[in-house]
This record gives C-alpha cells, sequence and structure tokens, in this order.
C-alpha cells in the first residue's frame, strides 16, 4: 500500500471505490468495506485510506497519461484508389 499510486477514484452516492497500481504492475480495488485496507474519504484529489489497525495512509490522485494521439492526416486532397 505505501507503493501504490492511485490512478482512478470512482463514486456512486456515498460509494467509493479506489483503484492503486501497485509498484509491480498490478492493481488494487479498494472500498469502504475492503480489508484490511479501506478508503475513507476522497476530496477530488486526496484520497485517505485506514487499515483495520487504523493507520492511516494518504495517496494523490496520480494523472495518468491518455493513449498515445493518432498521426494527423497529411493535408491536401485526399487520394482516389487508381481508376476512379
Amino acid at each position: 500500500m505505501t507503493e501504490s499510486r492511485l490512478t482512478a477514484v470512482f463514486t456512486s452516492g456515498k460509494d467509493q471505490l479506489a483503484i492503486l497500481q501497485r509498484k509491480d504492475g498490478s492493481t488494487l480495488k479498494l472500498g469502504a468495506d475492503s480489508k484490511p485496507w479501506r478508503i475513507e474519504s476522497f476530496d477530488g484529489r486526496k484520497a485517505v485510506f485506514v487499515s483495520a489497525d487504523q493507520q492511516r495512509v494518504e495517496r494523490l490522485l496520480e494523472h495518468a497519461p491518455g493513449p498515445e494521439p493518432k498521426s494527423a492526416q497529411p493535408l491536401g486532397r485526399p487520394r482516389l484508389p487508381a481508376g476512379q
């Protein structure tokens, strides 16, 4: 948990689900009822997690890079297949 990165938090009503990425690249999903760690709060930028023995860890939401942009089409007239 201490080396995990917060990548997303989904909120629906009072329910929250945090998605963290572990150092090895695997994902960890934590909700309000998860054990041994659970999400206690999320303010839109920072999540607070609490363990079963009342340890607290704060994680800032990290910016995840988006997909690579597609290469732009060259400017000019589109080419038609030969014979048209």
